[in-house]
């Protein structure tokens, strides 16, 4: 009996002393949420044997930098636009990155201009002593940059790279006493090349990204990007190799291309590029710039561009072709030259044909040609009048379909025929890409609207414009709006669907409530012609909220917001679009704010009323939907008799008091049910 116990105390005793001979020595890690690295601390040179001392240090650094990545990154995630918050976590992680509050600027609107930019990278702060070497954390620093981007900070993050550049330095002047004390190798310097490294890459990113407000003029966004564009400049030529004495990568010089495009700056790009001595340019440096080039408008540069990279026996990705001849497409049809100093105008569909020679040359990039590419063309060659040069680039995008998908387009051709030939039954308005046909009337009282379909050049592939026109005062017939529709049907099956991807209300007719009567008008059509609608990808806040407002649910992955009504704003701002979820930095274009008069807000202001949820960045369906095996033909009814009552509600809500009564608001239609059905639908 004793010596089962004898054992089994052998084993514990024999456990604790394996636990004590490999555990990790104390370095107060568990102290604080991160781990504080000390300055000054005990660790010194003179106090135990050198290589000893560079040991434990090097040990200790990786430990804490491991230790805080993990921690810091994931509390970081959790911030959305806080920068005071971002910079106490960094702050409190590592001693020489904290900012005291008055340097912090998080409230900072103010637009800095480049010389107060600059004069923060080189001000003396005078903050590291003693003798132990600081942590430079490049992760965890890119993480709160990230914030501060989001937050439109840029000073605070001036004032982190000047810390962390700081840190790198002090490193170096630590590791040159070492040195002369042993001939101990100190093994950190690359590592902490590296983390800066991180660091300045996501400054570069940052200054890419981070625009001025919304609500900015286009001068005051011009003079921003022009200041943060020489700022990206003088740190990659001066700062970098000069400051922190690093040879810049190509990862650096990529991160600065992609920030000097974001911001149009055409001409630093191409200079940028040729100064590239070491390192050399590569294939991703010469596709950022021209894809760069070409959202510019700046396509004969970026087209030579494509050939120095091709005589350096680099072959772009056909995304970076299809930027180029998307850009060559805008740019068709304006009859300017490239250069002021050039007399004759490019001709662009001509670029564009040899761009695609180029394409077809290489065997293996010609199979990977995509609709988006002959679409460009054939855009190009339209709008300069080289019709046979159109058709022909036609016929080859065909015979790519035929010999991908097996489609006979014979069909094709004799289903456009026929459907032009019915729209001929309606009357005709306009010429050329300015025609429409008159399909319907909403008469209310004074109010009466048009109704219109005006079909794009392939409206089986490109969908069709429902427009909108009424009289105005003195009788000239004046457009009010218009919805772009893409009608489908469903294989197999005879159902058809409309689904709305845009709309556009005239701006002298914005303010009238006008929105509704144009979605209800387009989903009366729908009933009619007994197709189902449904909704594309939506981007706009008001066109969500409208869709709302008829039964429309928006599919899943969208981002939820608040639409909130600014009652005194300084901006004279109509809307405000709040979101609990996620920052909408970046996720709503100048233009769409622009137009519908929206602010974004980092709160909901306390005077504002309960705002409307709405979803953006999503689809939508409606219940109103084809028969399955879940529904019966009640249930269908119901759901088409309320859509029909939303309908009609919207129509009469429109009149005001001193209109006519709703016995008066009628909707007519200029034809027969099935000559409106094959107008409305290609099909």
């Amino acid at each position: 009996m004793k010596k089962p116990i004898i054992r089994l105390a052998s084993m514990v005793l024999l456990l604790a002393i394996i636990t004590l001979a490999f555990r990790v020595p104390n370095t107060n890690i568990r102290r604080n949420r991160f781990h504080v690295p000390e300055l000054g601390g005990s660790i010194v040179v003179g106090d135990i044997p050198a290589s000893q001392s560079i040991e434990i240090n090097v040990d200790r650094r990786a430990a804490v930098l491991q230790l805080n990545q993990r921690k810091l990154t994931r509390a970081m995630k959790q911030i959305r636009f806080d920068s005071k918050k971002a910079l106490e976590l960094l702050g409190s992680a590592y001693q020489h990155l904290a900012i005291p509050p008055d340097e912090m600027h998080t409230n900072d609107e103010m637009e800095w201009s480049y010389e107060q930019l600059v004069d923060i990278l080189y001000r003396d702060n005078g903050v590291l002593s003693g003798e132990e070497p600081v942590t430079i954390d490049g992760k965890s620093t890119s993480m709160a940059i990230e914030v501060l981007c989001r937050a439109r900070n840029v000073s605070a993050a001036m004032i982190l790279l000047k810390r962390s550049v700081d840190g790198v330095i002090y490193n170096r002047q630590l590791r040159e006493k070492c040195q002369e004390q042993t001939s101990a190798f100190w093994q950190d310097e690359e590592s902490d090349n590296n983390e800066l490294c991180t660091i300045y890459k996501s400054i570069l990113s940052m200054l890419g990204r981070a625009q001025s407000q919304s609500t900015s003029s286009y001068a005051e966004r011009q003079q921003t990007s022009a200041v943060y564009s020489n700022l990206t400049l003088h740190l990659l030529r001066e700062h970098i190799p000069s400051v922190a004495q690093i040879q810049p990568g190509l990862q650096l010089y990529h991160a600065a291309l992609n920030s000097l495009g974001r911001h149009g700056s055409h001409d630093a790009i191409i200079k940028l590029l040729n100064d590239m001595k070491d390192p050399s340019p590569d294939k991703m440096a010469y596709q950022i710039a021209i894809s760069s080039l070409a959202k510019c408008g700046e396509c004969r540069d970026a087209t030579q561009l494509l050939h120095q990279m091709r005589g350096k026996g680099f072959s772009p990705d056909i995304v970076c072709y299809n930027e180029l001849l998307i850009g060559i497409a805008r740019q068709a049809g304006r009859h300017q030259s490239g250069k002021k100093n050039e007399q004759d105008p490019i001709s662009w569909h001509k670029l564009a044909l040899e761009i695609l020679e180029d394409i077809e040359s290489q065997s293996d990039m010609a199979k990977s040609i995509t609709d988006q590419t002959y679409n460009s063309i054939i855009s190009a060659c339209g709008k300069e009048k080289a019709w046979e040069a159109a058709s022909l680039v036609a016929s080859k995008a065909s015979n790519s379909t035929i010999s991908s998908n097996n489609i006979d387009i014979s069909e094709n051709d004799e289903q456009t025929s026929s459907y032009f030939s019915n729209l001929d039954t309606f009357h005709k308005n306009g010429r050329g890409n300015d025609a429409w046909w008159e399909i319907a009337e909403y008469n209310c009282g004074e109010r009466s609207i048009i109704v219109g379909i005006q079909p794009h050049r392939n409206p089986k592939r490109n969908g069709m414009s429902l427009v909108f026109y009424r009289d105005d005062l003195e009788g000239n017939r004046v457009k009010v709006g218009r919805l772009l529709l893409k009608n489908d049907r469903i294989p197999s099956k005879e159902f058809y669907f409309s689904s709305i991807i845009g709309m556009e209300v005239n701006a002298l007719s914005r303010g009238e409530g006008l929105s509704k009567v144009l979605v209800a008008i387009w989903l009366d059509i729908c009933l009619q012609t007994e197709c189902f609608p449904r909704a594309a990808m939506m981007n706009k806040p008001l066109i969500s909220l409208v869709l709302s407002k008829f039964g429309f649910i928006p599919d899943d992955g969208g981002c939820k917001c608040v639409l909130v009504r600014l009652e005194d704003d300084d901006d004279e701002h109509t809307f405000g679009l709040y979101s609990p979820q996620k920052s909408l930095d970046g996720a709503l274009s100048h233009r769409v704010l622009r137009i519908q008069n929206i602010k974004l807000l980092r709160m909901l202001p306390e005077s504002s009323q309960k705002g409307a949820e709405v979803v953006i960045k999503t689809t939508f369906r409606h219940p109103h939907k084809p028969p399955d095996g879940n529904r019966d033909n009640d249930e269908m009814q119901v759901e088409r008799t309320l859509l029909k009552d939303k309908i009609n509600a919207a129509l009469n809500l429109t009149i005001d008091t001193d209109m006519p009564t709703s016995d008066s608001v009628e909707m007519t239609y200029c034809s027969s049910k099935d000559k409106l059905l094959k107008a409305f639908l290609f099909f």
